[in-house]
């Protein structure tokens, strides 16, 4: 079964207007229990029970929030929000099952903005979308600055990383934090320590490559040409060497 369900599962079809909640659930029976409540508590839903409708519309119409959870497949939902993050930073929230082989930290380095268990009581996940919308609002009307990297811009607001032609470099919600660190603290060795303090809000493990693949994945993110601005610095951690001569401003 595919395509678009209204809230009391009747098939509906992709032609209509930009929606406050995308839902993407294969169980239809939930899915059909949480549209009947955020309908009921005006928010507006699109409930989807295959992701493939959703990504489609995205880069024109897309939800102001997505609420991801495709029954029993953990991984299946894994993917789908990496494929959302290829093309859009729109708000993502997960939704998990008790003993789902998905850690927190695995959901937000691909990209979510939360993971929250199935059996959360609807108000409660009605609270964390809410929070997440507000955030977004915060930044819509705050003027923060644009910092400029040898041609390169790192945005605040959005939360993006763009290249001298325009273009987005699109980063997880990790990566980004990762890049702005090593931004921050350019010419300077930063220990994986520190990374994981301020990147996953934990210490440092010995035997954890997060950190690492981490950084792996954010050099190939920038691509060929930029493989030597994040230095490995033996016994120290990562530096930030810049683009090409690091000027640093603040637009």
């Amino acid at each position: 079964m595919q395509g678009l369900l209204s809230a009391d599962g009747r098939r509906k079809g992709t032609g209509m207007e930009q929606l406050g909640l995308g839902i993407i659930e294969a169980d239809a029976g939930f899915g059909r229990k949480l549209a009947s409540f955020f309908n009921q508590n005006g928010f507006p839903v699109e409930l989807h029970d295959d992701a493939k409708p959703l990504l489609a519309r995205l880069p024109n119409r897309p939800p102001s929030v997505i609420l991801l959870g495709e029954g029993d497949k953990p991984a299946s939902a894994l993917q789908t929000l990496r494929r959302i993050r290829e093309v859009s930073i729109i708000p993502c929230i997960m939704l998990a099952s008790r003993g789902d082989d998905l850690s927190e930290i695995v959901v937000l380095e691909a990209g979510a903005d939360g993971i929250v268990d199935r059996d959360l009581p609807p108000r409660a996940l009605l609270a964390r979308i809410r929070a997440v919308l507000r955030r977004g609002e915060w930044g819509a009307v705050q003027a923060e600055p644009t910092i400029s990297v040898d041609g390169w811009r790192l945005i605040p607001q959005r939360r993006q990383l763009l290249r001298p032609d325009g273009s987005e470099c699109a980063l997880t919600t990790a990566e980004y934090d990762l890049m702005c660190l090593l931004v921050e603290h350019r010419g300077k060795p930063i220990t994986r320590d520190a990374v994981a303090r301020a990147v996953f809000r934990r210490p440092f493990r010995a035997e954890d490559r997060t950190v690492d693949n981490l950084v792996l994945r954010l050099r190939r993110k920038l691509g060929l040409a930029q493989q030597d601005c994040i230095k490995t610095v033996r016994g120290a951690g990562y530096m930030f060497a810049g683009f090409a001569d690091c000027g640093l401003r603040v637009a």
